[in-house]
């Protein structure tokens, strides 16, 4: 069974801090300094301006909760949550752009201490969501990991490699979205290397061409985007070409200020075109579908999204941003510990309140977690080791 995932895995976004701070949600009761307050800090009209971006991210980590739960519990959903991988890649690129392409160019940042920032952020909920696999794939009457497989798995996992392709396995089989981590990580490391160096409009442009290029070859090669990154080790070298673009995509809206050029943007319209892209209701060819929507649509969503004025306070908005990257994280192994749990009452209870349950105690852990774990955790790390 194939798995389409995204990644929710960027820092915060400008003004999630501010908005948090009056936030009647108990995330917000959270006193250390986070990555959004290192982003926000200084950019005087540019506050409020790219809040909603975190409704986008979380709306997209729900698609893909609801398809993953659509593939294990087998009900039917016609859609392409699988773009919601290219979107989060295109918007990790734009934020991260937007948060540290002046501090590495002018050497306030290095890269070294770049890398640890990504490492600090994202390795927490990395070695939580490895044990949460760990224990989905053995708490069953049948194993669906071969106990001598999962500490090879595990280890791979941990590490970011692809090693469930060597025992037969998809790429990170021990909690499948993991795989958009390890590309994310690939990003984040090219990213704060090449971001010191200065390059021409037109390299900038020959490289975003070459590389749309190259994922038309993919799409058409593999007849769509969903097995990209993590089916076999085609698709995980063909990985590398997917999150390049999208990645690359996000940094030069940034850094060409695309989303000034369009003006101020209804909220409506972003919003309203990410939904049709997830869930777009009408047979079409996957491939030439998904190539317009990550080449065209993804980036003209971001910008516009980055366009929206922030005239008012969206808690809930930031809540969801905060929330998606341990949902995303956590979400397919308490999936199958709920199907576990269906099969062992053998169909008593109905699928539709086994689904709702799990889809409920797939957001609780997650906001557990970020409260109690990550969030502190990375707060006191920051403080331990400063990174500056």
């Amino acid at each position: 069974m194939q798995r389409f995932d995204q990644r929710p895995g960027e820092e915060r976004l400008l003004t999630t801090s501010d908005s948090l701070a009056r936030s009647p949600f108990p995330a917000a009761a959270y006193p250390g300094r986070s990555e959004a307050q290192d982003l926000g800090h200084g950019a005087g009209q540019a506050k409020g301006r790219f809040v909603f971006l975190d409704e986008l991210r979380g709306l997209a980590a729900l698609s893909v909760v609801l398809l993953h739960a659509s593939q294990i519990f087998s009900f039917r959903l016609n859609s392409h949550p699988s773009l919601a991988v290219d979107f989060f890649f295109c918007l990790s690129g734009f934020v991260l752009a937007k948060g540290y392409d002046q501090k590495l160019k002018s050497g306030a940042l290095g890269s070294r201490a770049f890398f640890l920032k990504r490492v600090v952020r994202l390795y927490p909920m990395i070695v939580v969501g490895v044990a949460l696999g760990v224990l989905a794939s053995q708490v069953a009457l049948t194993p669906s990991i071969a106990l001598a497989d999962v500490s090879i798995l595990a280890v791979g996992a941990l590490l970011l490699l692809p090693l469930g392709l060597l025992v037969g396995q998809e790429a990170f089989a021990i909690n499948n979205p993991l795989w958009s981590l390890c590309f994310e990580m690939v990003a984040s490391v090219a990213y704060g290397y090449v971001a010191r160096r200065r390059f021409h409009f037109w390299y900038e442009m020959a490289a975003i061409a070459l590389l749309a290029a190259a994922l038309f070859q993919v799409v058409m090669l593999e007849g769509g985007i969903g097995p990209v990154g993590f089916a076999s080790w085609r698709a995980f070298f063909e990985g590398f070409i997917r999150v390049g673009f999208s990645f690359l995509a996000g940094v030069l809206i940034f850094r060409w200020k695309i989303y000034h050029r369009v003006g101020a943007v209804p909220p409506q319209i972003p919003l309203f075109v990410l939904i049709a892209v997830l869930f777009f209701p009408f047979a079409v060819p996957s491939d030439i579908y998904d190539f317009i929507c990550i080449a065209v649509i993804i980036p003209i969503v971001v910008t516009l999204a980055a366009a929206v004025p922030q005239s008012a306070e969206r808690p809930f908005a930031a809540y969801l941003g905060q929330l998606s990257y341990p949902l995303y994280i956590v979400h397919l192994p308490v999936i199958q510990l709920g199907n576990q749990f269906q099969n062992f009452t053998d169909g008593s209870i109905p699928l539709s309140i086994t689904v709702g349950g799990t889809f409920l105690v797939a957001v609780g852990v997650a906001h557990l977690l970020h409260v109690c774990f990550d969030a502190p955790l990375r707060a006191y790390l920051g403080r331990k080791f400063p990174l500056n």
